[in-house]
């Protein structure tokens, strides 16, 4: 990539440019004239970090400011954010102080949250300031990522910060409630908040490389052959504080790593008389608690921007150095926060420094089989990585049917033909072989070792080379792996361990659907034994006044009966029908509460389903619990709202257990808040403009989730409560999906509450 240009480019002169390559760490773009340049990362944004992927597309057009000239063999370096306008004008014209914005955080102190409010307005929110309830660690409330809704309580445009209080905001939502509560709900105007008086100046976020986090990472050594680089690099950490080594060559590097450890290299990956990635891999064998962050040019970063991710790098750094960047990785680093990982294939080395096959790594592939994904699709994804390792022309997934012991293809992958007419013999074939006998199959010259033996299977497709393994499930084997070639002795010896590693990871899929569908079929069971102790309350109720009715009711008779000689007028006849009236109501009330109950547990039909009357059902059958939390439960369903085509019963197990979810997650929170008061607001709607226009939302005020376990709680087995059981959203979640719906967590703010969405299709 030359850098020679017939260009004259000035400093902060504004130009256009078309995205060429993207990398982790910076774009090249190349301009109108034919010139390239380099946009490092935090330059192509506001939020400053984010994945240049996430950001812009190959063959997009940007406007960029030039902030530095191309210098001989390099590229000019342009910067997009400085292009865009400030987002602090902006702001600070839209917000005052006592609004309230929604912010994520970035990072955690022992003072308090740092979070950005837009890209490039961050805010500062005290530890005093995050709940309502004391906070001894902000990390106890808050994750990196997590959302939360804040009061403005500071705003100083001139010094471009902002104070905010999570506790302020919280405590004024209290109050309107309890305004609301005694005017009915009438529309009230919002009172401003009783505020404490600020003072002082909100805090910067802390930056600073404090004694913790130097002991925290340990001693730096400092690759790089340029003493230009390497020395004032050296220089400038030791003035931070660590005990930093610089050396100028692979060897001496090695040797330092054999002599004592070091917590973090920077190693430059252009050294002479050796590539810095094979330096990496080295360290990698010597030392495997020493974290490597690579420092290059913009130009031999892009050449191994395909390695970095495999050798697990930590970070990029792209000279000329922004020591501001490095000293933000350090403060990460030390701290213990999670750095960005550049996603890229692997790849290893030799001894000798040569670069070996690629190896894919199964465990992208064992987190899918566990997925909540159609069995196929995770079939067909493994059965794809597998061929493609083997370097098969195809490979099929069988299915020994039990009872009828006829063969079934389950997965197929690859261009070999079949001929589906042979299906039929396969019960007699190498197939059963590997699934009844449980043999493995590794052939390489069928047609002149074995092609009797395997003429059945010759017949449904043409193949020289087979290999074949078992795939057990549960204790049984009904399924087996097998992959095909027409050249002879295509497979080595070792793709039959690859095989063996796969037909696990196909175990643990088939499982996981089996388990999946035990669980949905005694889902009703499982959700009626949380119900149970709120029904045999409201039963109890219902039977003990039905007892008193009849006692009443009974004495009215005897009334009734010794005052026959005398006239039967002085009975009273008026209070006797109403006893009785009042008998019936009783006895109505409770069929009806124990109808609830047994809709639960009755077989499922489908038909034409009323969402808002299910939602109503729903939410009777829950309220016994609700009340025992302190929780309070309130509809708020769209009139006119179209029935959907579904299961009704289904539908009402995935309201059920999303609301017994929000109870017992938002109880635990009214205990550390005895001011607030547990609510739980189910909302219908229709949105004909989206794929799945029926939407059910229920938004609770309980503490809240993390933003990285938005998917993760719909996994099963996985629970954030103590002692629970990690089966009510996945059985949720699976229900909604078998009715062609989806369900997602649309928001969470912590402590403040969240909001389930649950998506239907039209009828």
């Amino acid at each position: 990539m030359s850098a020679h240009t017939d260009h004259v480019y000035q400093i902060n002169q504004v130009v256009k440019a078309r995205v060429e390559q993207i990398l982790p760490f910076g774009i090249f773009v190349c301009l109108p004239g034919g010139d390239q340049a380099y946009v490092r990362r935090r330059e192509l944004t506001q939020a400053g970090n984010l994945d240049p992927r996430q950001v812009v597309s190959e063959g997009q057009e940007i406007q960029a400011v030039v902030v530095a000239l191309a210098e001989p063999g390099q590229h000019l370096e342009l910067s997009v954010r400085r292009a865009e306008p400030d987002p602090w004008d902006t702001f600070a014209e839209s917000f005052k102080v006592r609004d309230t914005v929604t912010a994520t955080v970035k990072s955690l102190s022992a003072r308090g949250v740092y979070v950005q409010i837009v890209p490039g307005v961050d805010g500062f929110i005290p530890s005093a300031d995050l709940a309502p309830w004391p906070v001894e660690q902000p990390g106890d409330l808050l994750w990196v990522g997590d959302q939360v809704e804040a009061m403005i309580v500071r705003l100083d445009r001139q010094t471009k910060r902002v104070r905010l209080s999570t506790r302020r905001h919280m405590e004024h939502q209290t109050r309107v409630r309890e305004v609301m509560a005694l005017l009915g709900e009438k529309d009230i105007v919002e009172e401003d908040p009783a505020g404490e008086e600020e003072t002082g100046s909100v805090e910067a976020e802390d930056e600073s490389i404090d004694p913790a986090i130097v002991e925290r990472i340990g001693e730096i050594l400092v690759v790089d052959d340029h003493d230009e680089v390497r020395n004032p690099l050296v220089k400038w950490l030791r003035r931070l504080g660590f005990a930093a080594k610089g050396v100028g060559s692979p060897e001496q590097a090695l040797a330092c790593l054999r002599a004592k450890r070091y917590g973090l290299a920077l190693i430059d990956l252009d050294l002479s008389g050796q590539d810095g990635l094979v330096l990496i891999h080295h360290i990698a064998k010597i030392s495997r608690d020493t974290r490597v962050a690579v420092v290059s040019v913009p130009e031999w970063l892009a050449q191994r921007s395909d390695r970095l991710a495999a050798l697990g790098v930590t970070d990029v750094f792209v000279k000329p150095l922004d020591l501001d960047e490095i000293r933000k990785m350090l403060v990460r680093l030390g701290r213990g926060k999670a750095l960005g990982a550049l996603e890229m294939p692997e790849c290893e080395y030799d001894e000798g420094g040569k670069e070996k096959e690629p190896r894919h790594s199964f465990q992208r592939l064992g987190e899918m089989m566990r997925s909540g994904l159609p069995l196929a699709t995770r079939l067909e994804a493994g059965l794809q990585e597998m061929v493609r390792l083997a370097w098969a022309e195809g490979g099929l997934i069988f299915h020994l049917d039990p009872n009828s012991r006829q063969v079934s293809i389950v997965a197929q992958v690859g261009e070999l033909p079949l001929h589906q007419e042979a299906m039929y013999a396969l019960g007699e074939s190498p197939v059963k072989d590997v699934i009844v006998e449980r043999n493995e199959i590794f052939e390489g010259y069928v047609s002149q070792q074995a092609q009797r033996r395997f003429s059945k299977l010759l017949a449904l497709l043409p193949f020289e080379s087979c290999l074949g393994v078992p795939i057990p499930a549960g204790g049984e084997v009904e399924h087996a792996l097998f992959l095909f070639h027409r050249q002879p002795d295509a497979f080595s010896r070792y793709r039959l361990r690859d095989a063996q590693a796969m037909a696990v990871l196909f175990s643990a899929a088939l499982e996981s659907q089996a388990l999946e569908q035990r669980i949905r079929t005694i889902s009703p069971f499982l959700l009626s034994g949380h119900l149970t102790a709120g029904f045999s309350h409201e039963v109890y109720n219902k039977m003990s006044g039905l007892e008193i009715q009849l006692r009443n009711l009974q004495a009215d008779c005897e009334r009734l009966r010794s005052a026959c000689s005398p006239p039967v007028e002085t009975c009273d006849l008026a209070e006797l029908g109403r006893a009785v009236d009042q008998v019936l109501d009783v006895a109505l009330n409770l069929k009806d509460t124990v109808g609830l109950f047994r809709e639960l547990l009755q077989a499922e039909q489908e038909e034409e389903v009323d969402v808002n009357e299910v939602v109503t059902r729903t939410v009777r059958l829950l309220r016994p619990v609700a009340r025992r939390n302190q929780v309070h439960i309130e509809t708020h369903l769209a009139p006119d709202l179209p029935a959907i085509y579904g299961s009704a019963i289904r539908l009402q197990q995935v309201f059920a257990n999303l609301m017994l979810n929000a109870v017992q997650h938002t109880a635990p929170k009214m205990t550390h808040w005895p001011a607030g008061q547990g609510t739980l607001q189910v909302a219908t709607s229709w949105e004909p403009a989206e794929e799945r226009p029926l939407r059910v939302r229920l938004t609770d005020n309980g503490p809240g989730i993390h933003r990285q376990l938005w998917e993760n709680i719909f996994a099963l087995g996985f629970s954030t409560r103590p002692g629970g059981t990690g089966l009510g959203l996945f059985i949720a979640r699976s229900l909604v999906e078998s009715m062609g719906g989806r369900v997602m967590v649309e928001r969470s703010a912590i402590p403040a509450g969240t909001t389930f969405r649950v998506e239907l299709p039209a009828a």
